[in-house]
């Protein structure tokens, strides 16, 4: 059984690992910034992902990117941004949790 240490180093280590994001307009991907990696009260670990495309467009997908340069997951969407001064704030939460079997 992990204990409460243990679940808190995997989250820290994702906090740590999470470089950038990125977003799909048509084939292309943009980079972006990740606006912060929080570890909520329930240790929920939200990773919060502006989106600002400066233009009308649809996003095709959202992903995160490692330090390493790996995606670490990605999710298809389509998201419709009829102003260019238009933003969305996307989010990704990882919950860690153990499975007594």
């Amino acid at each position: 059984m992990l204990t409460s240490h243990a679940l808190n180093d995997f989250r820290q280590m994702i906090k740590k690992r999470i470089w950038k994001a990125q977003y799909k307009v048509s084939s292309t991907w943009y980079n972006i910034t990740i606006a912060g990696i929080d570890i909520l009260e329930t240790g929920v670990v939200r990773v919060k992902v502006p989106i600002s495309p400066g233009q009308a467009c649809t996003i095709a997908g959202i992903r995160l990117i490692s330090v390493d340069g790996d995606v670490w997951c990605e999710q298809s969407t389509s998201i419709v941004i009829e102003d260019a001064a238009i933003s969305i704030l996307q989010w990704f939460d990882f919950e860690i949790t153990e499975d007594e079997e």
